[in-house]
């Protein structure tokens, strides 16, 4: 499997497929929008051992109703986050690494949008601090 990154060179990977998912799911992508999925490094607070999972971009807070928030729930400001309703359960317990080799910002100029890339040492592995939820449809069988 390929994938490219900002700079356009071709990155291998090795296969990180598993049962639960298909190999599609785990392909890297140079970008990555809201609601799509996107591997997280997490760690259970009564273990110390770190695991590897496939979530929603897009926090859904345990309490809210419907899925509809989460592509607006993308950016926690580390400065409001212990205060903000949707993300202050979540900073407390749920805190994640996301994996990443660039990420990009954009430029407003007029109506037009520019969108720059972003390395760490010429493409190097880093990883951003991120939050994760559990959250369930409570309009989905079982869900009562």
């Amino acid at each position: 499997m390929d994938a490219t990154d900002c700079r356009g060179e071709n990155r291998s990977s090795e296969n990180t497929s598993t049962a639960s998912r298909s190999e599609e799911d785990w392909i890297p992508r140079y970008n990555i929008a809201p609601t799509q999925p996107v591997l997280i490094i997490r760690q259970n607070p009564k273990e110390p051992r770190r695991k590897l999972s496939l979530v929603r971009w897009g926090l859904i807070p345990s309490w809210a109703k419907d899925a509809s928030g989460a592509a607006m729930m993308i950016n926690a400001r580390s400065e409001t986050a212990a205060i903000k309703p949707a993300f202050r359960d979540a900073l407390k317990s749920h805190r994640c690494l996301v994996p990443a080799d660039a990420f990009y910002e954009s430029q407003r100029t007029g109506k037009t949008k520019q969108p720059f890339c972003f390395e760490v040492n010429e493409g190097s592995l880093f990883a951003f601090a991120g939050l994760w939820e559990r959250w369930k449809d409570p309009s989905s069988p079982g869900c009562k």
